[in-house]
């Protein structure tokens, strides 16, 4: 499998938490520099609006550095409209404003000759019990994601899922709803962002997650970080779970994605160019390791149901 990694464009620019600014606010056109020295980076994962309006002048930008596009990513849970919300906010004048971002997104990856939007709803869902009625706000984003698809069918649009962050309980917590969301629009062009880091929070196994997205026909993109499963850490892939990641890798090799790896990695207290090379680094040892498996050798150790056997095999290939 080609391996094409990608950067999120905001991991290169400001970044924050609650108590500290680890890193300084920089340009688009620095942040491009950037990710153009990271050894083992193809593209960028751009934020719109807040990194970028004009695509042309990103276009012209990124064809100078030789970086592409991976995806178009819509922040609709930066700004304070949507406190509360977004697709399936109370107000149907912010849905609206939702929908329509939605479609200026997707102009906008078509004018970078990137044939994907991905977007994280995480404004949509509660704090506190009884704050919304639950089946209006899934019906409500359903429907607006459904009018944004069929706007244009030459793009399509990919959803993340995340137990929660900012809301306590967000509205597309798993894979197996959002698997279910995406049917439910009825449209084709509509699937799911699978991230590593989120799957775990969620309490999934990646590697069936990864399974289940791809026999529905719903992964679209993916997302790569590590984490400790207590909370969205976002740190160098392999570094924490490398079984996992190894078994990740095997299921996307066996439902043939050959999509966008994406490093969604929070460079705090490292150089983020350093930082970025280390998730490249780490998953290309994962991705060959999963290489060396031998599939009809594994499957038929898993019909004799020899646990022990299966790690000592994947051991011996480490």
């Amino acid at each position: 499998m080609k391996r094409k990694y990608s950067i999120i464009t905001g991991f290169m620019g400001t970044v924050k938490d609650r108590f500290i600014d680890y890193q300084p606010a920089r340009s688009m056109e620095e942040m491009v520099k950037m990710a153009s020295k990271v050894k083992g980076c193809s593209g960028l994962e751009v934020v719109y609006p807040q990194n970028f309006t004009n695509a042309a002048e990103l276009k012209k930008m990124l064809d100078a550095y030789g970086l592409g596009v991976s995806t178009v990513n819509l922040n609709v849970k930066g700004d304070e409209i949507w406190r509360y919300g977004s697709f399936s906010h109370p107000e149907a004048s912010v849905r609206r404003k939702a929908v329509d971002a939605m479609k200026e997104a997707m102009d906008r990856a078509a004018q970078l000759e990137c044939p994907i939007v991905t977007c994280a709803l995480l404004n949509d869902g509660v704090d506190y019990p009884f704050e919304i009625n639950y089946m209006d706000a899934f019906s409500h984003a359903i429907e607006g994601i459904r009018e944004a698809a069929e706007y244009r069918k030459d793009v399509k649009i990919s959803l993340e899922y995340k137990q929660s962050e900012p809301r306590v309980h967000c509205l597309l917590n798993n894979a197996g709803k959002m698997a279910y969301f995406a049917q439910m629009t009825e449209q084709e062009n509509v699937g799911v962002t699978l991230d590593f880091g989120h799957a775990l929070q969620a309490l999934e196994v990646p590697a069936d997650s990864a399974s289940f997205l791809g026999q529905t026909g719903k992964l679209f993109y993916v997302h790569v970080n590590d984490n400790f499963r207590n909370w969205d850490w976002d740190m160098v892939p392999g570094t924490v779970n490398l079984w996992d990641y190894i078994e990740f890798a095997l299921a996307l090799k066996q439902v043939g994605y050959e999509g966008w790896i994406t490093a969604d990695v929070f460079p705090q207290r490292h150089d983020p160019i350093r930082i970025m090379e280390k998730t490249f680094e780490w998953m290309d040892y994962i991705f060959d390791v999963a290489e060396k498996i031998d599939e009809d050798k594994l499957r038929q150790m898993q019909k004799e149901l020899d646990t022990f056997e299966i790690m000592d095999y994947i051991r011996s290939l480490l």
